[in-house]
């Protein structure tokens, strides 16, 4: 049975999106939790004729509010759904949270109340943009604005692994994000990278192809694309924006039933509500982060990703994977 919470305060459409959601996820083989001030949600629980025997409220009487900052608010709201949910995965009472509320918060709240994976020191968020065939794994987008070329390879390893669960391959293919396909391309951080994956190319669990260009994101010649949360987070903000403005478009110039029928099938290939929320990789136990604007299609999607990665045990997988680099500093 997998144990999986859900943050009930989490985004711009909680609580009612939120256990809706949690709602068309009920299953025999999870246990679903909800966590969140008790007395809000409970009018919400009668509305939809959820019960609190099926679905537990674990009552968090502080909520994190989107426009506040992430490191203030996870130390003055201790109480909070985030910081509750964290707790108990780290106390090991549940094997997955999730929330679509701040972002900043569940990273922070996760990064320093989950142990590491291993010699991880800095976790990643990892996002599916869709390419002809499939999507490709690209992170980081967003956990981290600097990093050093020894964080790139650790998000290589965890962005395969994941890959491997999601997308169903044996040796995914992962490129360095970059300026030119030619080794010696990009900036300092992209050409260190480059060496350090060339270095342990041998005892890697993936296919290292080199540099990846942008289009690259998106043509399906990569599996996993890695760079720095500033530029990921960049590349996945245009990328929503350029899809928006695209959608309304053809919303306007198409007219025919038929074709209008064609492009939504067309459409759900983009919708990120199919395949959930997004990972944040590099910490002992699941924690999904869901778009603020998150329905309820998102959260039941988000819920099914949370079992999946628990039940093939992602963090052992990442252990075993950033065991092979054996890129531990001796301790002085």
């Amino acid at each position: 049975m997998t144990r999986i919470v859900v943050d009930g305060m989490g985004g711009d459409f909680a609580p009612l999106e939120v256990l809706e959601g949690v709602k068309a996820a009920l299953s025999p083989g999870r246990e679903l939790l909800v966590l969140g001030p008790r007395e809000k949600l409970q009018p919400f629980y009668q509305q939809l004729g959820l019960s609190p025997e099926r679905v537990p409220i674990i009552d968090a009487p502080q909520v994190i509010e989107m426009e506040e900052q992430a490191t203030e608010a996870v130390r003055k709201k201790p109480d909070s759904s985030i910081c509750r949910g964290i707790k108990l995965v780290s106390q090991k009472k549940v094997d997955a949270f999730i929330s679509a509320g701040n972002s900043g918060a569940v990273m922070t709240a996760a990064w320093l109340g989950l142990p590491r994976i291993a010699d991880i020191e800095r976790p990643a968020i990892t996002a599916l943009i869709p390419n002809p065939s499939s999507y490709t794994v690209l992170l980081d987008v967003g956990a981290n604005v600097d990093c050093k070329p020894k964080h790139l390879l650790h998000f290589g390893v965890m962005g395969a692994e994941y890959a491997r669960i999601i997308l169903n391959l044996d040796r995914p293919r992962v490129g360095v994000l970059n300026i030119g396909e030619e080794e010696g391309k990009g900036n300092e951080l992209a050409k260190l990278a480059y060496q350090f994956f060339s270095q342990k190319k041998e005892v890697l669990n993936f296919h290292f192809e080199g540099n990846a260009e942008g289009h690259n994101i998106v043509d399906g010649t990569m599996d996993v694309v890695v760079c720095d949360g500033f530029t990921g987070n960049a590349l996945l903000k245009f990328g929503e924006g350029l899809l928006g403005l695209v959608n309304q478009f053809l919303k306007e110039e198409i007219k025919v039933d038929d074709s209008l029928g064609k492009l939504k099938e067309i459409w759900k290939r983009f919708d990120s509500s199919e395949y959930g929320g997004a990972p944040l990789l590099g910490v002992e136990g699941v924690c999904l982060i869901c778009h603020g604007k998150s329905r309820a299609r998102d959260i039941k999607s988000a819920i099914i990703r949370a079992e999946d990665l628990v039940r093939q045990g992602i963090s052992e997988k990442i252990r075993d994977g950033i065991s092979r680099l054996q890129l531990r500093e001796k301790k002085r």
